[in-house]
């Protein structure tokens, strides 16, 4: 890694984010896009805290993470409540320890962002912020830290110190943050930042099946996640082609390879009645040719399916923040929550046979989405040309 960017005169922005998921990366990736989509005359990058951590943290703070929700979810559910305290800005006892932990193995991150010099530091995960605010607060480093919350009930663990903004999904969040005595002028409802290509325009529709390969039927999109697979993913798939043959189930296997093999040796896709597709990064192509999305409650997919108006069917949410995110879009109906396979099959196959529900539903989405980007960037932009103005000249 290299230290201090050569940008004389330049405003110099550093993102960081935690691959956890791959919610916190896309938002991260995201802001960069529109960064550069505009133009502006900053110096930006993007770096993971956890290839600054030693190899065994990383594998337990990821790696952890992903096993418990995939495998365990009644486990994380119980954790996720246990720690999401205290009320109010004091720190307990048990948070103090986790800290100090966290900050005996992120001092490479710190050096690193010493050697960096940014005016500004965007977080789009919990894991930084409250160690680089402890040294903002101590005048050891001269920047100023914003944070973009990617959960729509955030836990305690977003909570840091010497957090200027707090850049929010939803105006649910603002409940987190009242919990923990935040101000309101420290925070801002902008909306989950998605990437610029999901609300660019797209070709007609005949054409995206045509690149796609894609017959010309109602097609479904089916996901269980980007970086590990939660749910019965090849079930809900067979189940859902058998109900519905006249449909396509263009399955989102993402770097899944045993499930993707898997998928590739059913029947059904001879017939193109089951697709499956690894990861991709043109995914907001087959959102806009979908009649309906079948996924989990994370942030950046059901955001990414508000920008494109498309109806959700999530599946159980495990508990904690995705639980919190599926209760707030059925709440505001862009979204059903179904209760295993055979729930997310019947819920699908009503939906496909009821184009009513589905256009409430699509307009429900769209009524919910921000451009939170575009929102983001724009602050930012702010706050960087007004630190370099504000810079001593020699």
């Amino acid at each position: 890694m290299n230290s201090a960017p050569e940008s004389p005169g330049r405003p110099r922005l550093l993102i960081i984010s935690a691959s956890v998921g791959g919610g916190h990366n896309a938002a991260a990736r995201a802001i960069l896009a529109e960064l550069e989509r505009r133009g502006g005359n900053v110096h930006a990058e993007m770096v993971d805290a956890l290839d600054f951590t030693p190899g065994w943290f990383r594998a337990y703070y990821a790696g952890g993470y992903a096993l418990a929700v995939s495998r365990f979810p009644w486990l994380y559910g119980l954790g996720f409540r246990l720690t999401n305290l205290p009320r109010g800005t004091r720190r307990a006892v048990s948070e103090k320890l986790r800290l100090a932990w966290e900050r005996l193995h992120t001092r490479r991150l710190v050096r690193y962002v010493a050697d960096w010099r940014p005016d500004v530091i965007l977080h789009t995960h919990f894991l930084a912020p409250p160690v680089l605010g402890r040294r903002i607060a101590a005048g050891a480093l001269p920047a100023r830290q914003f944070v973009a919350v990617t959960d729509n009930d955030a836990h305690r663990w977003w909570y840091a110190e010497s957090v200027e903004r707090y850049f929010l999904p939803a105006e649910l969040t603002r409940r987190s943050l009242d919990r923990w005595d935040v101000p309101a002028e420290r925070s801002r409802v902008t909306g989950m930042p998605i990437h610029p290509k999901w609300t660019r325009p797209l070709p007609p529709r005949a054409e995206i099946l045509k690149q796609w390969n894609l017959p010309d039927r109602r097609i479904v999109l089916l996901s269980g996640g980007t970086e590990f697979v939660c749910g019965p993913v090849l079930r809900i798939a067979r189940q859902l082609a058998a109900a519905c043959p006249d449909a396509c189930v263009v399955v989102l296997g993402g770097r899944n390879k045993r499930l993707l093999g898997r998928l590739s040796a059913l029947p059904e896709v001879k017939d193109r009645r089951i697709v499956p597709q690894g990861f991709t990064d043109r995914a907001h192509e087959l959102a806009e040719v979908c009649e309906l999305m079948i996924t989990k409650a994370g942030g950046a997919t059901t955001a990414e399916c508000l920008s494109k108006g498309v109806p959700m069917v999530l599946l159980k949410p495990v508990p904690g923040q995705e639980r919190d995110n599926a209760r707030h879009f059925a709440r505001h109906g862009a979204a059903t929550i179904a209760r295993g396979a055979a729930g997310a099959v019947a819920e699908a196959r009503r939906l496909l046979k009821d184009a009513a529900a589905r256009e409430k539903m699509s307009a429900a989405a769209h009524g919910l989405y921000l451009p939170g980007a575009g929102t983001i960037v724009e602050e930012l932009l702010a706050v960087l040309n007004a630190s370099v103005q504000s810079r001593p000249t020699s």
